[in-house]
C-alpha cells in the first residue's frame, strides 16, 4: 500500500484545475473538450490503492475487494436510478434535437448494470474482514450518499449534470480496475467472475463525442456552466474523501495480514 494516492492533494490539484478552466472564456464546444480532458486525468474519480493489489497475496486482496464492495454498495446505492432526474432537468437547456432521455443512457448506461455488478461482486468476494470500525466507516459511506444525492437533485442549473458527468466517469474506473485486479488471481485458486462488471469495464459510458454535444450545449449558458463546474468539484471533493477512507481502512487491513 505504500502507493496511494495522497487525496489531499489530488484534492487541492482539482480545485485548482476546475478553478482555472472557469476561469477563462471558452466557447462551449471547447469548455466541453478541455473538461473532458481533464476528467480523463483526474485522480480523484478512481480508489487508486485498488491498482495495487496485484501484489498482494490472493487471500487480502479479495479481502480488500470485500471491504470495498460492502461500503461501495452503501455509497452509491441509488445513483445511477437519478439519470432520469438529472437529463430531465437540463430540458430548458438544450435544443429540440438532444433529448433528456438520451442523455440518462449516454451518462449512466444501464442502471440495474451498474447496481448488480456490486452486488455480485459483494457475493463473489464474501463479507468485509475487518470489523474493527466497520459501524463507523457504513455512517460515513452513508453520509457520502445523501451528500451525493443532494448534488443529484440540486436545482441550480447543470449542478446535477455535472455531478452526474463524475459519478459516471467513476464507475467505469471502478469497473476497470477491479476487472483488471480478478484477472490476476494466481493459479490454484478458484476464478472469481462478475459478469456484469466484465461488461462495465469493456463499454464506455458514453460515446465521448454525444457527451461533449450535451456538454457543449449546456455550457453555452454562464449559469449551467457554473453549475457544472460546482457539481463536479463538490462530487468529486467528496470522492476524496470516500477513496481516503477506504484507503485508510486497506491499510489497517494489509498491516493485520502482514
Amino acid at each position: 500500500m505504500s502507493g496511494v494516492v495522497d487525496y489531499d492533494v489530488a484534492r487541492r490539484q482539482g480545485t485548482s484545475h476546475w478553478n482555472n478552466l472557469a476561469q477563462q472564456n471558452l466557447t462551449g464546444r471547447d469548455f466541453a473538450t478541455h473538461l473532458l480532458d481533464g476528467l480523463k486525468r483526474e485522480p480523484a474519480l478512481s480508489p487508486a490503492y485498488l491498482t495495487e493489489l496485484s501484489g498482494n497475496s490472493w487471500e487480502q486482496t479479495t479481502s480488500l475487494l470485500a471491504d470495498f464492495a460492502h461500503l461501495f454498495a452503501i455509497a452509491s446505492h441509488g445513483w445511477p436510478v437519478m439519470a432520469t432526474q438529472v437529463a430531465a432537468g437540463l430540458q430548458h437547456h438544450l435544443p429540440s434535437d438532444l433529448v433528456p432521455s438520451d442523455l440518462a443512457v449516454s451518462l449512466f448506461g444501464d442502471s440495474i448494470l451498474h447496481a448488480d455488478c456490486i452486488r455480485q461482486l459483494a457475493v463473489a468476494v464474501g463479507p468485509t474482514r475487518l470489523r474493527a470500525g466497520l459501524t463507523t466507516a457504513e455512517a460515513n459511506a452513508l453520509a457520502h450518499r445523501r451528500r451525493m444525492e443532494i448534488l443529484l437533485t440540486s436545482e441550480r442549473t447543470g449542478c446535477a449534470f455535472g455531478t452526474g458527468i463524475a459519478i459516471s466517469l467513476s464507475w467505469m474506473r471502478v469497473a476497470g480496475i477491479i476487472s483488471h485486479v480478478l484477472q490476476t488471481a494466481p493459479s490454484g485458486h478458484p476464478a472469481i467472475t462478475v459478469p456484469e462488471l466484465e461488461v462495465m469495464a469493456n463499454q464506455p459510458p458514453a460515446s465521448t463525442s454525444t457527451l461533449a454535444q450535451y456538454l457543449a450545449t449546456a455550457a453555452e449558458s454562464p449559469s449551467a456552466r457554473r453549475g457544472l463546474l460546482f457539481g463536479i468539484g463538490q462530487a468529486l471533493a467528496l470522492q476524496v474523501t470516500f477513496w481516503s477512507l477506504l484507503a485508510d481502512r486497506a491499510r489497517t487491513l494489509s498491516r493485520r495480514k502482514a
